[in-house]
C-alpha cells in the first residue's frame, strides 16, 4: 500500500495543481488530506471542490473550522474578530460548510496509519519538530504511524515507545522553505517507509492573485509568502 498524504493547501491552487502533477508520476493507490484545505489563499473555493471532487480521506482542520464562521479557540476579541473576518471574505457556500463542518477528526486505514490534524484530540494545537517528549505524549500508543500537519513543517520523528510521528509539511504555504510539501508512505509488511516530496510552485502568481482578491486575503497571503519571504 502507498499512500500520499497532503496537507495544509490552505486555498494555494498553484501548489495543489504542482503537488498533484508530482504524485502522479508516483504509482499511489490512495490519497489523503491533512485538513486546513482553503483559509487564507486566494482559491478557497477551488481547493474545497478539488479535495471534495477527487474524494480523498480528508481529516477536519482547526481553519476547516475557522472558515465556517466559528472562531473557537479565539482568546481574545481582537483575535475573534480577526479570524471572522477573514472567513466572511472567503465566503464558502452553504455546502461547503456543511461538508468541512462534518469532516472527521482522524481517519486509520490498514496497518493502522492514522492522519489528524493536529493531535489526535483536538485539530487546534499540535507539536513544532524540536518540542518536547510531553509535547508529543497525545501520540503515544494511537498507531505504529501517525500522521498530522498542522505546523507547515514537515519531519519525522521516533517516540519513545516507538510510535513513529510524521509532519506532511504544507502544500500551501510551506514554513521550513519555499517548496510545497507532501509525504509519502508506503508499507511492506511490518515496515514503513516514509519520504517528504518537495515540489516548486509559482508563488509570485500566488501572491499576484491575492493582491486580486484583496482584503484580508491579500494581507494573510502576503504575512505569509511576501517578498520578505521570497529573498526578494
Amino acid at each position: 500500500m502507498r499512500i500520499a498524504v497532503i496537507s495544509d493547501i490552505h486555498g494555494n491552487l498553484m501548489a495543489l495543481d504542482a503537488v498533484e502533477n508530482d504524485i502522479e508520476k508516483m504509482d499511489v493507490d490512495e490519497i489523503w488530506c491533512g485538513g486546513d484545505v482553503a483559509w487564507g489563499g486566494p482559491w478557497a473555493e477551488r481547493c474545497i471542490e478539488r479535495v471534495r471532487s477527487a474524494g480523498w480521506t480528508t481529516v477536519k482542520g482547526n481553519t476547516d473550522v475557522w472558515i465556517t464562521g466559528d472562531p473557537q479557540t479565539a482568546e481574545t476579541e481582537e483575535e475573534r474578530v480577526r479570524l471572522m473576518a477573514l472567513a466572511a471574505a472567503h465566503d464558502i457556500s452553504v455546502d461547503d460548510r456543511d461538508w468541512l463542518l462534518n469532516l472527521p477528526l482522524g481517519h486509520k486505514g490498514l496497518g493502522g496509519l492514522l492522519l489528524v490534524h493536529g493531535t489526535p484530540e483536538s485539530p487546534f494545537a499540535g507539536p513544532l519538530p524540536d518540542a518536547g517528549p510531553l509535547e508529543f505524549a497525545p501520540y503515544e500508543g494511537m498507531a505504529p504511524v501517525v500522521v498530522y500537519g498542522h505546523v507547515h513543517r514537515g519531519f519525522v520523528r521516533r517516540l519513545a515507545d516507538g510510535t513513529i510521528v510524521a509532519n506532511a509539511g504544507s502544500v500551501g504555504f510551506p514554513m521550513d522553505g519555499e517548496l510545497a510539501t507532501y509525504l509519502i508512505i508506503e508499507q511492506t509488511g511490518t515496515d514503513w517507509t516514509i519520504t517528504h516530496r518537495r515540489v516548486p510552485f509559482d508563488r509570485r502568481a500566488v501572491m499576484a492573485q491575492a493582491r486580486v482578491a484583496g482584503g484580508k486575503i491579500e494581507e494573510w497571503t502576503l504575512e505569509k509568502m511576501g517578498p520578505e519571504k521570497m529573498g526578494a
